[in-house]
């Protein structure tokens, strides 16, 4: 009877080893793909695409000047990452219920990457702790921290700013030297059909694509 207690304590003691190595390897692997300039993370990205071709195709509507005020915090095709397979998706779509904005993304710990798509421009963002690197089309565009948008570059410029901790309902976005845009909370949906953001004025082109940055870090979790 000893005998086998000792075997099974053996057994338990062996299986519950070789699990925490693989959790620990799945871990340790999913953060070098966060890491740029390498095969790594360009094959991670290469299956974010992917994911996102497979999941939107040419279905989002092509967007212009009226999507921001179109573009609700509704979503379909979502998908939550699990333990074997961190990717998380899904679509945003207008208030008129038209797929707009798609994203797949991974995540490990306090490190990620995540890809969004409209019809006519690529968002990719690389999480490290609170920093978050963007690009826009393959292009670094800034980097955010602590909601503080810095252009990319020796520069650092400041592209925008707003309190991504705020419990209100709609977030101020500061561009250039005024309150120019407002992102609405997530968590404070006020309809069943609630806008994603308004503007107070005209942006410029860099003005929306910093917006629009903020607005799918708020709005993607």
């Amino acid at each position: 009877m000893r005998a086998l207690f000792n075997l099974l304590t053996f057994l338990l003691t062996t299986v519950a080893f070789l699990g925490g190595a693989f959790f620990i390897l799945v871990r340790l692997f999913s953060s070098i793909n966060f890491s740029p300039d390498t095969k790594a993370w360009k094959e991670t990205l290469r299956r974010l695409r992917e994911k996102l071709q497979q999941q939107a195709g040419s279905t989002l509507v092509p967007w212009d000047k009226e999507m921001f005020s179109l573009l609700s915090l509704n979503q379909i095709s979502t998908k939550k990452g699990g333990w074997m397979d961190s990717t998380y998706s899904g679509t945003f779509t207008t208030i008129y219920h038209e797929p707009v904005l798609a994203y797949a993304g991974r995540k490990s710990g306090a490190n990620g990457v995540l890809v969004a798509r409209t019809s006519d421009r690529e968002f990719i963002f690389r999480q490290k702790g609170k920093e978050i690197e963007i690009w826009i089309n393959s292009q670094p565009f800034g980097v955010l921290v602590d909601g503080t948008l810095l252009s990319a570059g020796r520069t650092s410029q400041l592209l925008a700013q707003f309190n991504a901790n705020s419990e209100e309902s709609q977030l101020p976005v500061l561009l250039g030297n005024n309150t120019a845009a407002a992102i609405s909370n997530p968590d404070k949906k006020n309809s069943p059909n609630p806008r994603a953001l308004t503007l107070l004025r005209d942006l410029t082109p860099d003005e929306e694509n910093a917006l629009l940055a903020l607005a799918l870090v708020k709005m993607i979790r």
